[in-house]
């Protein structure tokens, strides 16, 4: 489990997690996504959390849902590419910002 810091929402580091691991190769194209039940006790949060999480990611386009059998990462790789470019610019944008801040 993984500590939740107090800056962001909830929500919002359960989506940072799911896509960390479509990005790292752990969740990878059409994999099943664990229950909303299941990551909810996970991550010890409240299942209504773990919804909004999902269905944010899902809004996003990196996750589809199947009404019978559960939410899959999607099967798009271009999305996909695209999340791990975001992604990198980011964690490098960061990486650069607090070089600077020793400088």
């Amino acid at each position: 489990m993984d500590q939740f810091i107090s800056e962001k929402p909830i929500y919002v580091q359960i989506m940072e997690l799911i896509k960390k691991d479509i990005v790292s190769g752990k969740l990878k194209l059409n994999d099943p996504v664990s229950s909303v039940r299941e990551l909810a006790m996970t991550y010890q949060v409240n299942p209504n959390t773990v919804q909004r999480a999902l269905s944010e990611c899902e809004k996003e386009g990196y996750l589809r849902s199947d009404r019978t059998s559960g939410r899959y990462v999607s099967a798009d790789e271009t999305t996909v590419k695209q999340l791990k470019e975001s992604m990198l610019h980011e964690w490098v944008s960061s990486l650069v910002d607090n070089v600077k801040i020793l400088d």
